[in-house]
């Protein structure tokens, strides 16, 4: 089985969730599941983000939004690239909460779990702090996928290698950089990252909007 099904599986698999034209439904233990997990880590810079995207990739227009109980309905925060701003919150797991989501007219939305950091780095990120990064995120997909997938299929788990930055336009790798580095359009990735090497700091042209992992195919 190919790393990067693995690795999707380990985010997706117990997310029931229903959409249709007029709005989207999803349960909230799922989020809850992940976000118990971070609660647990010791996480600086690792993060899960909970996004609503369309048929098209791109973020999702949220009309309104509200997270609903039996008995309780509470505002639902987000942010304008329609990431889902959730509470940890034990009661919304016992009392069965839903999101709900009303999208823009003719908007078909879907769930995208997305590993991040959590920081925001402007323009520039040294080599010492990617490879933090990288190790909290290997350690975190590690976490998110239980015990069942460590101990049994250590073989499948998918392998952090390295940490891609996106950026809004294409870039090109900076000035001084190496081997380690690989552009194309508008993302970066680092391999190779050691977190006792050098504090080599990498200085691009515009800001990273976003870093997430690379996983090895």
């Amino acid at each position: 089985m190919n790393k990067i099904l693995v690795a999707a599986g380990i985010f997706a698999s117990t997310l029931s969730l229903t959409a249709n034209a007029s709005e989207f439904v999803v349960s909230y233990d799922g989020f809850y599941d992940r976000l118990k997990v971070m609660s647990k880590g010791d996480y600086a810079s690792a993060d899960v983000g909970f996004y609503l995207i369309n048929q098209n990739a791109n973020p999702c227009t949220i009309e309104s939004g509200s997270i609903i109980t039996k008995t309780n309905e509470y505002p639902l925060s987000y942010t304008k690239t329609s990431k889902l701003l959730l509470p940890f919150d034990e009661t919304l797991d016992k009392d069965k909460a839903l999101i709900v989501v009303q999208p823009k007219a003719g908007e078909q939305c879907q769930l995208k779990l997305q590993m991040e950091s959590s920081q925001d780095y402007g323009d520039s990120v040294s080599l010492k702090q990617m490879a933090k990064l990288q190790a909290e995120f290997d350690d975190l997909i590690g976490r998110l996928s239980g015990f069942f997938m460590r101990t049994l299929f250590s073989f499948m788990m998918p392998e952090v290698k390295g940490v891609t930055l996106v950026f809004d336009n294409t870039v090109a790798a900076p000035m001084g950089a190496g081997d380690e580095i690989k552009c194309n359009h508008n993302r970066c990735t680092i391999e190779s990252l050691d977190v006792e090497g050098e504090d080599k700091r990498l200085t691009f042209s515009q800001p990273i909007k976003q870093v997430i992992p690379y996983i090895a195919k």
